[in-house]
């Protein structure tokens, strides 16, 4: 991990320029709490001259009387008490679904929007979890995805019929999954677009809906949908063939007036749900919540303040270590006592900024 920032930054401070106090270890941490075994810096000084003389580094122009080497030592400390958790992994119940070949499919001229976009759902759905206090990880749709309770598909655009048939399997054993607009294979492994209405073919089994029409949204336009929450950039009409129109979530404007917006099908022993519009960040926010609610998906550390990163390293006997990164400005009291590998001391706190890696919450 660069010490300039490059690597981990949580979602709540996007803020490119130099580092705040704490945040070396903060990112450090971030890295080690999703299943690094430690940490790595790119530069060791900062160069006197040439192409990289304002690159930032672990030994700045300051020398070792500064704060920056002075942080970069804490971290150092603090990662050689962590050797407890070598061979520990992190096991995540959420997955979002990330393909290459449909982040290339979005970024093709001539599609129906340009406002679609692959990276802004991608981050939308991460950033709804990582709320949530739910680890997530990204997961290729042909990778085997039993092992998720709850799976999101934010930006499939492009998606093959071999990818549809392992969405379709995972449904029918018993998974949870949410394909957002646009989603769930417009096109094909070739780009060609499916003929007949979409998505694809094994998908729409399990998502018991046939999109007709995509209605592309200006750019200034916000839709209202019958429960109060907002949609933009998109929306769809879509019938169902087998799923359920959640009536809290019609469309209230134009030609889609009292059509579904968001669905859900029961398929085998699981669900697919379809939301064909893309919702405010709290609206989403909402859906996602009661999504992990019905998926049986709780936070890695229940009761948390909100800005509070946790994170769970599991070990083969049994063994369990939260990882905590208070990213407030305040000191947030932890659910109970535990012992913190960093202080080895009972901690009842985070401090501000602060971060502890605990036994077995």
């Amino acid at each position: 991990m660069a010490a300039d920032g490059t690597g981990h930054q949580h979602p709540l401070r996007r803020r490119p320029g130099a580092k705040e106090p704490g945040e070396i270890l903060r990112h450090s941490l971030g890295h080690i709490a999703r299943g690094s075994e430690g940490a790595l810096f790119f530069q060791w000084r900062q160069s006197r001259a040439g192409a990289e003389t304002w690159h930032s580094a672990m030994l700045p122009h300051a020398g070792p009387d500064s704060r920056i080497f002075r942080e970069v030592t804490r971290t150092g400390e603090a990662v050689a008490q962590l050797g407890e958790l070598a061979g520990s992994t992190v096991t995540a119940q959420v997955a979002v679904l990330d393909d290459p070949d449909a982040m290339w499919a979005l970024e093709a001229d001539g599609l129906p929007s340009a406002r679609l976009g692959y990276q802004a759902p991608l981050a939308g759905a991460h950033r709804a979890l990582w709320d949530a206090g739910v680890t997530a990880d990204f997961a290729h749709p042909e990778h085997e995805l039993s092992g998720y309770r709850l799976v999101i598909a934010p930006s499939l655009f492009l998606l093959s019929d071999k990818k549809a048939e392992n969405l379709r399997r995972y449904v029918e054993g018993g998974g949870t999954l949410l394909v957002q607009h646009a989603s769930g294979g417009f096109v094909d492994e070739r780009m060609h677009a499916r003929l007949g209405g979409y998505p694809a073919g094994p998908l729409r089994e399990a998502l018991g809906i046939r999109v007709e029409e995509h209605r592309p949204l200006r750019t200034d336009e916000r839709i209202t949908l019958s429960d109060g929450s907002h949609g933009t950039v998109w929306s769809e009409s879509l019938r169902v063939e087998g799923a359920e129109t959640l009536a809290a979530a019609t469309y209230t404007h134009g030609m889609l007036t009292g059509s579904p917006a968001l669905t859900r099908h029961r398929s085998g022993s699981g669900q697919g749900w379809y939301l064909s519009t893309r919702l405010d960040d709290a609206d989403y926010a909402a859906l996602v919540g009661r999504l992990l609610k019905e998926a049986g998906v709780e936070p890695e550390v229940p009761g948390l303040s909100a800005g509070v990163e946790a994170v769970a390293r599991h070990a083969p006997d049994g063994r369990r270590w939260q990882v905590l990164l208070n990213h407030t400005s305040e000191a947030v009291p932890l659910p109970e006592p535990a012992h913190d590998l960093l202080t080895d001391a009972l901690v009842h706190e985070l401090p501000p900024g602060g971060c502890a890696v605990l036994r077995g919450l």
